[in-house]
């Protein structure tokens, strides 16, 4: 057990820190400037604070750029390992193969995490920075952190899981994070509940009380929960077979 544990480790520390130091953060810092600036303006504008401030970081971040981000950063992470041939000291080394594939996603859901935290942090102060900040913004800013966290958890295990069988995962991506998670996932009724966004902003509508989000048509927070942990729990599942049986060039 202590040589998994020392094994994954090492691949948590490797992934994670060439996941945020590689030339994708260039996009993610275009990102934050993006959401400043559109965020920023937006302070200027006579709006309600409380209710304009969680539309904008609810709609920017959660509802369109958490996706993204997500698949820019996930559909490539193994990929990259593959191009570059670094996969092949993790399939030679004692390690098995499910644990290193259980390395990476740690590695990649840190490293969105963190990611999404900044974002989310960026905004926040572009736009209460100016509006004020107070005990019910900091409140809000402390649910739109969490609920990016377990998006990325979530994200995290969809994207890394399509990068295994797909040679361009992020084809499949773009379709997904624009289509599916964008137009899908913005409809009304029923059809809503195969996006995943659905239920990340169900349990936001439980914990925000302003903006739109408070008033969505959200399915119950523990069912909401649930289905997250079983979607999760099986992508992290495929993944780590297929990473095991998989031939790799």
């Amino acid at each position: 057990m202590k040589g998994i544990l020392i094994g994954m480790f090492a691949i948590i520390r490797y992934s994670t820190k060439k996941i945020l130091f590689s030339r994708k953060a260039i996009i993610t810092i275009l990102i934050a400037l993006f959401i400043a600036v559109v965020m920023g303006y937006a302070a200027t504008q006579d709006m309600d604070r409380l209710q304009a401030g969680t539309d904008f970081m609810d709609g920017l971040i959660l509802f369109f750029f958490m996706p993204v981000i997500a698949m820019i950063y996930g559909a490539s992470i193994i990929r990259n390992e593959i191009e570059d041939k670094s996969i092949t000291q993790i399939l030679t080394s004692p390690l098995k193969r499910e644990y290193a594939y259980l390395g990476y996603y740690i590695s990649l859901a840190i490293s969105l995490s963190i990611v999404m935290v900044i974002i989310v942090t960026v905004g926040f102060l572009a736009f209460f920075g100016q509006k004020g900040i107070d005990g019910d913004a900091l409140g809000v800013y402390v649910d739109i952190c969490a609920l990016s966290i377990i998006g990325s958890l979530v994200y995290s295990s969809l994207f890394l899981f399509i990068s295994l069988p797909l040679k361009r995962p992020l084809y499949f991506g773009l379709f997904y994070a624009f289509i599916w998670e964008g137009f899908i996932g913005s409809l009304g009724g029923k059809i809503q509940e195969v996006a995943l966004k659905h239920y990340i902003r169900s349990i936001g509508s439980e914990w925000i009380p302003f903006g739109v989000i408070s008033d969505y048509s959200a399915s119950e927070v523990t069912y909401s929960f649930l289905v997250m942990v079983v979607v999760t729990s099986v992508f992290l599942f495929l993944g780590m077979i297929i990473f095991r049986i998989k031939e790799f060039p």
